[in-house]
């Protein structure tokens, strides 16, 4: 008796465990043989426990360029959204009521990859495809096109064509599915992988996933690329999602917690006091790029919002500064019937050329089989009472804290730093011999007792100064310090100032002059060539890379620091 019942018992806990388990089913797996041309699921099917409705189709398209085009589409019964496995697992519209994230291409249909010439009009060809929703660009390279280099087979370096975009979204998904979980609250995902490989080239993988609730009006991306290669590679990542009408129109806003703005160019930079309104069609008009970084909250978090001109509709998007630093803004408020629509891009960098942006250190590198996440939460919001709620939140993220817009395009003005020299009246270069090489770290006190060290600014621009109060050139250097921290972001600029004199009359010298950088106190030991300046102000520039850029003696000015950051 004792048995039967252990059996029985046995047999109602694996019941139990398999239950729990969530719902698969393979769509795609190429390493299987697995390929369903359609597919239905339904609520009744999985969770017939769930108080709403739901359902999910799989269906081939015909005609046209859209030919053998799959479409997983998924509706959690208020939301509903297609996923697009041969683009590269993009997503082609979302839907709330009359609310709809996307935007009306010139492109018509779902253009199959065998239809794209990624190298056609100079390197634009990713264009002839382009009019989901959501696409991602990468993953080896993203942005404009043009030339780099690369490691060829033999070893050598060797120039490469980069083509609009990379190829991600254009790559057809080797697996793709369905994953429901049985219990609340029920989450359906669609996972696909994309892979980006090559004999002796990059050999980068992503599985990507969107999920949502029954019910809910928010939805989820969450995606992990991977380096499957046995050496470093570099990689990027842009998540450009596309608005039209209703959200795109006159008067409609872009909310965000900007940090920084930069325009991308000369004819951005003239409407770069309105970066955040948009005007109504107009034929002809060129696109205008703006390139952001976001202030977030303590755990990291930001979020930003696109609404209507009326603020009862809109879309908010939520995630990581960590995960994605950077944030684009594309305004192409042209004709309707070119392409009226604008795109909020986060992602590992700004959409240059990956030459550009490798020099300004926003290329990132995975290790041998290293993987980094990303996860975006979006939700769409109608009503006034909605837009105002996110509006407040995206204010709690600010707390007050300033937003710095430049006028100068992004990477303009950049010069050879050995011209500068050359024009310096109130400074000469000094410990020429250290150019180039890693700077030395060091830990210092600040004038309130805390303690900072060189490496805790790791990726930054850093300018090291050496004053005193006594020292007349720098007095007159400190209005232009204080004017630099005002309109530089600390994201990109640390300010160190070293002095060797009495904490309390420094620090007492700090207040009454309103400094507004980081005020440190040495009491020796510091490394070489810091312990080797002889006179001040002295000063010490180290790049992104933690490498020596110049080292000055004398007054230098704002206009001349601001040259020496941006120099090549």
């Amino acid at each position: 008796m004792s048995k039967l019942m252990s059996m029985i018992c046995l047999i109602a806990l694996v019941s139990v465990a398999q239950a729990a388990d969530p719902f698969r089913l393979v769509i795609t797996d190429i390493e299987q043989n697995i390929y369903k041309e359609t597919a239905r699921i339904e609520k009744s099917d999985v969770t017939p426990d769930c108080p709403v409705s739901w359902s999910i189709r799989k269906d081939i398209l015909h005609g046209g360029k859209q030919e053998d085009v799959e479409i997983i589409e998924v509706n959690n019964g208020k939301l509903r959204f297609i996923v697009v496995p041969t683009r590269g697992m993009s997503i082609q519209h979302v839907y709330v009521n009359d609310l709809r994230l996307g935007w009306d291409s010139p492109v018509k249909g779902l253009v199959h990859p065998q239809y794209i010439n990624l190298e056609s009009r100079q390197g634009l060809g990713w264009l002839e495809g382009f009019n989901e929703w959501l696409v991602r660009c990468g993953l080896e390279f993203f942005g404009a096109p043009g030339t780099d280099e690369f490691i060829d087979n033999t070893g050598s370096t060797s120039k490469m064509d980069l083509t609009l975009h990379g190829k991600i979204g254009n790559i057809p998904a080797s697996k793709v599915e369905v994953v429901i979980d049985r219990q609340p609250p029920y989450r359906i995902a669609i996972r696909g992988l994309v892979e980006e490989a090559l004999l002796h080239g990059p050999k980068l993988e992503i599985w990507t996933e969107i999920s949502t609730i029954p019910g809910a009006n928010t939805f989820r991306i969450s995606d992990t690329v991977t380096n499957r290669s046995g050496i470093e590679q570099e990689f990027g990542i842009l998540y450009h999602g596309n608005y039209g009408p209703p959200l795109m129109e006159e008067g409609a806003k872009f909310v965000a917690p900007a940090r920084q703005v930069t325009p991308m160019n000369e004819h951005a930079a003239r409407d770069v006091s309105k970066y955040d309104v948009y005007q109504a069609p107009k034929a002809g008009f060129s696109e205008q790029v703006y390139c952001l970084r976001l202030w977030a909250d303590e755990s990291s978090r930001t979020k930003v919002m696109l609404r209507n001109a009326a603020g009862n509709k809109a879309v908010s998007i939520a995630y990581s500064i960590e995960e994605l630093p950077f944030f684009t803004l594309w305004k192409n408020p042209v004709a309707p019937e070119d392409g009226y629509v604008t795109g909020l891009e986060p992602g590992t960098g700004f959409p240059q050329n990956r030459s550009i942006e490798r020099k300004s250190g926003r290329v990132p590198k995975l290790g041998p089989h290293q993987s980094r996440s990303f996860t975006i939460d979006f939700g769409l919001h109608i009503g006034k009472e909605q837009v105002d709620t996110v509006i407040r939140e995206i204010a709690d993220i600010r707390a007050g804290r300033e937003t710095q817009v430049d006028k100068i395009p992004l990477g303009a003005s950049k010069v050879d730093i050995n011209d500068i020299i050359k024009a310096a009246k109130t400074w000469r270069s000094s410990f020429q011999e250290w150019y180039g090489k890693p700077a030395p770290d060091f830990t210092l006190t600040d004038i309130n007792g805390k303690k900072h060290s060189l490496s805790d600014y790791k990726d930054k621009n850093i300018m090291v100064v050496f004053w005193a109060t006594w020292c007349d050139p720098c007095k007159l250097e400190i209005p232009h310090l204080i004017e630099l921290r005002n309109t530089t972001s600390q994201n990109d600029l640390a300010i160190l100032s070293i002095s060797n004199e009495n904490l309390n009359l420094v620090k007492g010298f700090a207040t009454q002059a309103q400094l507004n950088y980081t005020v440190l106190i040495d009491r020796g030991g510091l490394p070489a060539p810091y312990n080797a300046i002889r006179a001040i102000p002295s000063a010490f520039f180290i790049n992104r890379q933690g490498n020596f850029k110049l080292g000055t003696t004398g007054l230098v000015s704002l206009k001349e620091v601001k040259a020496i950051l941006n120099a090549e």
